[in-house]
């Protein structure tokens, strides 16, 4: 008896807990967030809008670097194009064991020093960074605050409150080239950032590697490697030359195929230190890579 006058005496904060996680599964679902035309979309929600069912035949993955370089449907190769801002080996392994994205036979990493990094600033908005126990609407806090709180000042100036219009957004690319000054900062900021970076700042991503290829092999999935290639401008420094070899080494062991790039793209064709520029280097390298990609397993 005194259970259920418990159960009685709380009914409404029951209901009131009940209908919350309900709304949060619903909202979860539907995920309105990546459908909104009036909020910043990240990468992968971009991706899903074009790919509803996240499920495809082959997939060319990896950081800008690879969305910025391989034009997806250019030739008859079948492969997707899934390059994501501050895109690491973490995230693909993430994506595909929580079932964000399906992939039926092949997949190709496009590997660079940074998508290793554990310590590269990644992008908070990715589905497969949210903990089981945040709610859908705190997850996503920053975009919706922003929405509201300049929503609300465009009103008060008389404007509307969908002050923001993105359906026309896509994933960034790179056009044109540096300057010499430009790249030189470029380049410096680079080594700044990144050059003192060792092996064990990238730990988690190597652990990712190892279950990476474990999935592969267990769901029937090829797994191939790609150096991205560098601007022959801009020298590999000695800590991203350890962290290549050493991933080289684990693919190795491993019976992974790597192709290497790193210095096969003409220093025209490049925006920066690595991204190349759309619309001369990406159709380059597309081509260049398209057979290596077609050949069958």
């Amino acid at each position: 008896m005194r259970f259920v006058k418990a159960l009685g005496r709380y009914a409404f904060l029951l209901l009131l807990a009940a209908a919350l996680l309900a709304g949060d599964l619903i909202l979860t679902k539907i995920n309105p967030v990546k459908d909104m035309t009036c909020v910043w979309r990240n990468d992968f929600e971009l991706i899903q809008v074009a790919n509803p069912d996240m499920t495809f035949d082959k997939v060319f993955y990896g950081s800008s670097a690879v969305t910025a370089s391989y034009i997806e449907g250019r030739n008859d190769t079948g492969y997707a194009n899934l390059g994501i801002d501050y895109g690491t080996v973490k995230d693909l392994y993430e994506m595909l064991e929580q079932g964000w994205v399906t992939i039926n036979s092949d997949l190709v990493i496009g590997m660079n020093e940074i998508f290793f990094l554990d310590t590269l600033p990644t992008n908070e908005t990715y589905p497969w960074h949210r903990e089981w126990y945040e709610p859908y609407v705190y997850f996503h806090r920053d975009r919706l605050n922003r929405l509201i709180t300049l929503g609300l000042d465009s009103m008060m100036d008389g404007g509307s409150f969908f002050y923001a219009d993105t359906s026309t957004q896509q994933r960034t690319v790179y056009r044109g080239a540096l300057s010499d000054e430009d790249l030189q900062k470029s380049i410096d900021s680079m080594v700044e950032r990144f050059g003192n970076v060792t092996l064990d700042d990238c730990k988690e991503n190597f652990a990712a590697l190892e279950q990476l290829v474990a999935y592969c092999e267990e769901h029937g999935i090829r797994l191939r490697g790609v150096w991205m290639p560098w601007n022959e401008k801009m020298e590999i420094y000695p800590a991203a030359q350890a962290i290549m070899d050493h991933a080289d080494e684990m693919l190795a062991e491993m019976g992974i195929e790597v192709l290497d790039l790193t210095r096969a793209v003409p220093v025209q064709y490049f925006h920066d230190t690595g991204h190349l520029d759309y619309d001369t280097g990406a159709p380059w390298f597309t081509d260049f890579i398209d057979p290596w990609l077609a050949e069958e397993g």
